[in-house]
């Protein structure tokens, strides 16, 4: 048996996934299967380290340790092959206040900046927060994937859009954009003089077969922004990673940074994020398994039991895009069938924008048996009402 077939017990821990049920969809029994964290206790070697400086005992204000930057070095070289400066590297509370850092030092109020859609739902917020204007460039939903479409993009940039904010892997669709795909968007905003900046979240979370590549690894100029957070599952220690080779583009990052008043840093987030680069890998090597072995019972099982439910093939992340169009139900007729009658608390596709509506999406780090109760819950539900 796998460790992640144990899983952890999170209700009464003040978990928003879990013990805040009832508040965000009206009943306390459905199976959770929404906010992107996972029911998995962080690497051993993670929670040792947080413990050991817990025992210290003082916690006053913390300095500068260079241990946490040459971690984020050696974690890009080994992990992605990417070579990495040490002072392009900067850290911030999360990836989403860098992004809203990022497009404020690279845009004035009333620039456009695109966003490739449907996207995770602050993406659009960290446009309207700098003053610009969200210029949607929708993905394609194709036989072979979603695909940028890449003939939009260069009409964007070529009518003035100042960046784009890319999400790499891509939250909601679970693509892994190939490193051609990658050059192509480079190559665009260059010759169109735009940022680039890339929200690198889930970069780590690449499942078996495919392989993430740091658009800074391609684009000197570009922005990307990492964090253990999602790998790890230590998103309540609020710590992240920018990764700004420019050196212009850094400086503007910086004081934009500053100019928001930001402060300090979180000692326990900086030494999480140390610990798990430092030695979480052959975790995170069993976790991308696991992931993967329940990714492929999702698919069987559509395909198998309920194939009026399309899933998109889940390259990176833990969230799985399912198509529920055909179903005939609206956004929010949906949303509250799979709660009311299926017991299952999903993500809706509306979040992502107007591009997700009938699709939801799904959690799948979760012990498995979660998910298989969830699968069983569904056809059920949609066997008595007709629907499959």
């Amino acid at each position: 048996m796998s460790q992640f077939d144990v899983g952890v017990r999170r209700e009464g821990t003040h978990c928003l996934k879990w013990d805040e049920r009832k508040a965000v969809f009206g009943r306390e029994d459905v199976i959770p299967l929404w906010v992107a964290d996972m029911d998995f206790a962080a690497p051993e070697p993670v929670v040792r380290a947080l413990i050991e400086r817990a025992q210290h005992g003082a916690f006053g204000y913390s300095g500068h340790d260079p241990r946490d930057v040459q971690a984020v070095v050696r974690w890009m070289k080994q992990r992605h092959n990417v070579d990495v400066a040490e002072d392009a590297v900067l850290f911030s509370p999360g990836v989403v206040d860098s992004l809203r850092i990022a497009v404020a030092a690279v845009s004035k109020p009333g620039d456009a900046v695109v966003v490739l859609t449907p996207v995770y739902g602050p993406f659009y917020s960290a446009v309207e927060d700098a003053g610009c204007v969200i210029r949607r460039s929708p993905l394609l939903d194709t036989p072979n994937g979603w695909m940028i479409d890449f003939d939009d993009l260069e009409t964007a940039l070529r009518e003035g859009a100042r960046a784009v904010l890319l999400c790499n892997p891509h939250n909601p669709v679970g693509r892994v954009w190939t490193r051609e795909e990658l050059e192509r968007v480079s190559a665009l905003t260059r010759r169109w003089n735009a940022a680039l900046i890339a929200d690198e979240i889930h970069a780590d979370l690449e499942l078996p077969g495919f392989k993430n590549t740091s658009v800074t690894a391609v684009n000197p100029d570009a922005m990307a922004f990492i964090s253990a957070t999602k790998t790890f599952n230590l998103a309540a220690l609020r710590h992240s990673s920018a990764i700004i080779p420019n050196p212009e583009r850094r400086k503007a990052f910086q004081e934009e940074y500053n100019r928001r008043g930001i402060n300090g840093l979180n000692l326990f987030g900086a030494l999480a994020q140390r610990a798990a680069y430092e030695e979480g890998a052959p975790w995170l090597d069993e976790l991308l398994e696991y992931l993967d072995g329940t990714r492929r019972f999702v698919e069987s099982f559509l395909a198998e039991r309920l194939p009026v439910i399309r899933p998109s093939r889940l390259m990176g992340t833990y969230l799985m895009w399912l198509d529920m169009r055909k179903l005939g139900l609206e956004p929010d007729d949906l949303a509250r069938f799979l709660v009311e009658k299926a017991g299952l608390g999903m993500t809706s596709g509306s979040f992502f924008g107007p591009e997700g509506a009938g699709f939801m999406r799904l959690n799948i780090a979760t012990p498995r048996r979660n998910v298989e109760r969830a699968m069983e819950q569904l056809e059920t539900a949609l066997k008595d009402a007709g629907l499959c």
